[in-house]
């Protein structure tokens, strides 16, 4: 299924969670201290601790009780497979 399918088949927005997904991604830039200063985003933050989907659940808006397992799926296939697509195509592809 493809992640738009998967968005459909539990009720939510796929396009307003990738948005939600990528105003974290933003809010937790900052400037490393390593040689001139790369950008970069901390491997902790937004979702580092063990349970990175629920991390990321929140972020979306889904309610604890929701957290099954297409819900954990869907969590992660919006972080690995749906984020860095995202941002290419609403700012890095803006040529």
């Amino acid at each position: 299924m493809s992640l738009s399918n998967d968005a459909k088949s539990i009720g939510r927005d796929l396009e307003a969670d990738l948005s939600k997904l990528a105003d974290a991604f933003f809010d937790n830039l900052q400037i490393d201290n390593c040689e001139f200063g790369g950008l970069g985003v901390d491997c902790k933050r937004p979702f580092g601790n063990s349970d990175a989907e629920g991390d990321i659940l929140e972020i979306i808006g889904v309610k604890e009780p929701h957290y099954r397992d297409e819900y954990t799926r869907y969590a992660s296939d919006l972080y690995h497979q749906g984020l860095i697509p995202y941002l290419r195509k609403r700012w890095a592809d803006k040529k």
